[in-house]
């Protein structure tokens, strides 16, 4: 049991909470793939539980960075903004933190890079909902974030992912044969 419970990171009472809050958020996400109504509520409050863990937490700036771009990604669908202008102001905030990113050493291999676009995949998927190929980019971004977790043994993350990656080909197989919006 001990050591399924450092498996998960709850070594300690300060990772047993800032784990606890990240799991929850990353649920919150996954379910928010599934739900309708919910989906950009539970995705964005996710994401910003997510990149507060990732800089407080883990003091981790490109996952924090990131994070934070899916953040917005979710607010810009909050404001029901033109996809065009949800799309330029994405592009244009994912080259100034490719920019800060880079100038701080923070993309140090080529794991990292593919980690990062698994975030990107997930913030421009999250723009482009309800359409279907939003959550194929999400997928897609679910894809390189195993990649990415399986590299730095993140096995927690591994396997979220999986089920985030599971969910949004479910959900774009649903779009596709007509069975959800």
């Amino acid at each position: 049991m001990e050591t399924l419970l450092s498996f998960l990171g709850f070594s300690t009472i300060a990772n047993s909470l800032w784990n606890t809050a990240s799991y929850v958020a990353f649920i919150a996400i996954i379910i928010g793939v599934f739900s309708d109504r919910c989906r950009n509520m539970l995705i964005t409050s996710g994401a910003i539980v997510l990149a507060v863990y990732a800089e407080v937490f883990l003091k981790n700036s490109l996952f924090a960075t990131l994070q934070v771009l899916v953040v917005v990604s979710g607010i810009l669908q909050w404001t029901k903004l033109s996809r065009h202008y949800a799309v330029t102001t994405m592009a244009t905030l994912t080259v100034v933190a490719y920019v800060f990113l880079y100038l701080n050493g923070a993309i140090a291999d080529g794991y990292a890079l593919v980690g990062s676009l698994g975030l990107l995949g997930i913030a421009f998927g999250l723009v482009a909902l309800p359409k279907r190929y939003g959550f194929l980019f999400m997928a897609t971004g679910g894809v390189l974030l195993i990649i990415y977790a399986f590299h730095v043994t993140a096995w927690v993350f591994f396997f979220l992912n999986i089920f985030f990656t599971i969910a949004n080909i479910h959900t774009w197989r649903k779009i596709r044969n007509g069975s959800v919006q």
